[in-house]
């Protein structure tokens, strides 16, 4: 190998690597803005590449040692662990986090709008056609049935362990639905639409069956108090999948593995948010939307609802602007 020319080539590349390593080591790694995140990967993946061609042919040169000390404290940069910095992630949740929601707030409107499409859907064929619940409901998919007339809810309330136990299983079934919805934007969008349309189809069925049977009050009492939240949380993840989904359509002047590593990540901060909501969603299901009548009557349950939906709503809409949170504590990507 020709030392010399490999040098020459090569050491524009170095030269750049180093110019932004000094700024990392400075200030961290999210001082780096997204294109500058990704020139910074790609320059270090170049140069220890670089490193290992130099070290074959040669041993020992002092321009292969300073390839190897740059190489090494890039490493450190990106792999060294950090310690964890409470007041920065709850900075996060409290700023962060909103602010996040609000950047891919068309990706989530997007699944808005099919979750809804997909309810009407469901309503109207179960509404005009008895037999088209059998067909659109799958088979052992829990629901509220509608009480006979005149028949009182006089169930016995969940014991805690009961109350425990159900909180685990919802949470665990809908944290299904978001990720499953989120990991389909790999699809470019259509597993996670379809995601969307199927489950607000559920929704709108289930609604049909207590609006015909005249219990309207009683189906949202039972949706209503772990909805408001546990409907977000799918939203949000439909629309962390359409993040993805745009990475893969979306063509930069990087590779697409470069651009689906960065929407990746942006994806991945907006599809934690399911996990408290969903968490808090099904506590709620287990202790208020399915607690009998005589143990909390209607309004206090839509009440409940109502006081949620609006923390949600003040939540995501008024915290965080102008605040200068590019990622997720902890979460790295270069």
């Amino acid at each position: 190998m020709d030392l010399d020319a490999f040098i020459r080539k090569r050491q524009p590349q170095w030269r750049r690597l180093e110019a932004i390593l000094r700024r990392v080591e400075g200030s961290g790694l999210p001082a780096l803005d997204e294109d500058q995140a990704v020139e910074f990967g790609r320059l270090y993946r170049c140069a220890a590449s670089d490193l290992n061609q130099a070290q074959t042919f040669v041993s020992g040169d002092a321009t292969v040692r300073q390839l190897n000390d740059l190489v090494a404290r890039c490493y450190l940069v990106i792999y060294a662990n950090d310690k964890v910095n409470v007041w920065a992630f709850l900075r996060y949740v409290v700023l962060g986090y909103p602010a996040v929601f609000r950047r891919h707030w068309r990706a989530v409107l997007l699944a808005t709008i099919l979750l809804s499409a997909g309810t009407l859907f469901g309503y109207l064929a179960a509404f005009y056609d008895r037999d088209a619940v059998a067909l659109l409901m799958p088979a052992g998919f829990p629901t509220i049935q509608p009480a006979d007339e005149g028949e009182d809810r006089q169930t016995a309330p969940m014991s805690s362990d009961e109350l425990t136990a159900f909180s685990t299983h919802l949470f665990t079934n809908n944290v299904s639905v978001s990720l499953v919805a989120f990991v389909l934007g790999l699809t470019f969008g259509v597993g996670t639409a379809w995601v969307m349309f199927y489950n607000g189809i559920l929704v709108g069925v289930l609604a049909a069956v207590f609006v015909r049977a005249g219990q309207f009050t009683a189906y949202a009492t039972g949706i209503l108090p772990h909805g408001v939240l546990e409907f977000p949380a799918i939203l949000i993840g439909g629309g962390a999948g359409f993040v993805l989904a745009g990475g893969m359509i979306r063509a930069r002047p990087w590779p697409r593995r470069d651009e689906l590593v960065r929407v990746g990540r942006d994806a991945l901060h907006l599809v934690v948010g399911c996990f408290p909501l969903l968490a808090l969603a099904a506590i709620l299901e287990a202790g208020v939307a399915r607690a009998p009548d005589w143990v909390l009557g209607s309004g206090v349950k839509l009440a409940t609802a109502a006081v949620f939906a609006l923390l949600f709503a003040a939540y995501v809409l008024l915290p965080g602007w102008g605040a200068r949170i590019k990622r997720l504590p902890g979460v790295r990507g270069a």
